[in-house]
């Protein structure tokens, strides 16, 4: 193909050479491609947060969340519960990391770009699923809240941040009530971090496409293993299973719900077996990197869909790249949202109830953040879209015997538009097993 060539300018290749949409990169590291740059992810992240912070006026944080945690400095959790860990996060200086117990030593070694020092250790059972051990000995509880305060108070006044107000990402009583008993102004502003988290990075994005990646490969090698006498559990257990195989971390969700729980949808799997005729809905609620994605396919197990289920299937379709037709930086959720169905007129169901069946919201680190819009508020509180935003577009419907269609794809929005993430074809249900 020729090189056009203008007056006065420079030609880019990407002008004649668009870039693939379908890209991804390996998972390997390697000194002959720039790939995801962790270390640039972790600065630009905490960069965001800082900034946001800085707009809010407010000096420092005391992060709960395991995963408010991870953006600001990297740290991974490998925990079983809530309330292991919590970190001191000034505006300026070096934030202070009170790790789980002795895995903390793991976690000195491993945070190399964080002074050694600054990595401490936790005190147990007083915040998150972890105090709930002593909610029925308020002694012990009141014992291990004051250790903690007394601890947090000592790291603010090492940041010199003791007169400042203490910003906290989750409302936790127990450690508000402590605090101020010690005479630390607090105040609970979750919408900092959350403003943070909003827009990804270059980097961010390309680990939401090593998910959604992964995600494809997923759903075609549970659609290969489908079949009659197969269970729920069973074909979730051989998902996980392919998906660790390809790179997702332990932990995640793949949920395969068919027949009669595919309408209203189950959300959760069975010990039922497929038979021939049903429709299954198998959702990939995975991570890698910590970057999850939320994404739905339909399948037949044997047969040919009805010509019901193609007509409700080729509804929601519909529905879906209707609302991604009006995905642009500037328009709002309420532009797209309008192409989604009236559930009053459908159904005969309040929007608030069906919640779960036509959305959007957001993907990454966090999932359900901005831009998150139903029908039951998009148009009376339309959200702008942004570039950088990530989310997952979700459609659903019944096919009028007793079974459910569905549809999910993960999108972010471009410079010029929008870009899907998850590429396993959706044009119609497929028939499983697949070739």
């Amino acid at each position: 193909m020729p090189i056009p060539t203008g007056e006065g300018r420079t030609v880019l290749y990407n002008e004649v050479y668009p870039k693939y949409a379908g890209r991804s990169f390996g998972r390997q590291m390697c000194d002959w491609q720039e790939r995801i740059d962790m270390n640039r992810m972790r600065r630009e992240r905490t960069k965001r947060l800082r900034d946001c912070m800085k707009e809010a006026g407010v000096a420092g944080m005391l992060l709960l969340d395991p995963r408010h945690m991870k953006y600001a400095v990297g740290l991974n959790l490998r925990g079983f519960t809530t309330g292991l860990a919590y970190v001191l996060f000034p505006l300026e200086g070096e934030p202070i990391i009170y790790g789980h117990g002795t895995p903390a030593i793991q976690d000195r070694r491993d945070l190399a770009w964080l002074k050694p020092e600054n990595v401490r250790y936790s005190i147990p059972a007083a915040v998150g699923a972890m105090a709930m051990g002593l909610y029925t000995d308020p002694a012990a509880r009141e014992y291990q809240l004051r250790k903690m305060g007394e601890q947090v108070k000592s790291g603010l006044d090492e940041l010199k941040l003791g007169k400042e107000v203490l910003a906290l990402d989750i409302g936790d009583a127990g450690v508000l009530s402590i605090l101020e008993r010690l005479g630390v102004k607090t105040s609970v502003r979750p919408e900092i971090v959350v403003k943070a988290l909003e827009i990804k990075t270059q980097d961010e994005i390309e680990c939401l496409r090593m998910v959604a990646s992964i995600c494809d490969m997923g759903h075609y090698e549970v659609a290969r293993y489908a079949r009659p006498g197969v269970t729920e559990s069973e074909l979730g257990g051989y998902g996980l299973y392919m998906s660790a195989k390809l790179g997702a971390e332990p932990g995640g969700i793949v949920g395969p719900m068919g027949g009669q729980y595919t309408w209203p949808l189950f959300r959760s799997a069975t010990d039922r077996q497929f038979r021939p005729g049903d429709i299954i809905l198998i959702e990939f609620f995975i991570t890698w990197n910590g970057y999850g994605s939320c994404y739905y396919r339909t399948h037949s197990i044997m047969t040919k869909p009805s010509q019901a289920a193609r007509d409700a299937y080729k509804r929601i379709r519909d529905w879906l790249y209707n609302a991604l037709s009006e995905c642009k930086a500037g328009k709002t959720t309420a532009d797209m949202l309008k192409h989604f169905p009236d559930e009053k007129k459908i159904w005969g169901l309040d929007p608030d109830y069906t919640w779960g069946d036509n959305l959007m919201h957001g993907i990454g680190l966090t999932m359900y953040g901005p831009p998150h819009a139903t029908r039951a508020w998009a148009f009376e509180h339309p959200y702008e879209l942004k570039e950088g935003h990530t989310f997952a577009i979700e459609t659903q419907d019944g096919v009028g015997d007793g079974q459910g269609v569905r549809l999910e794809e993960m999108v972010v929005v471009t410079k010029t538009g929008y870009e899907v993430l998850s590429r396993y074809p959706a044009d119609e249900i497929d028939v499983c097993p697949v070739a």
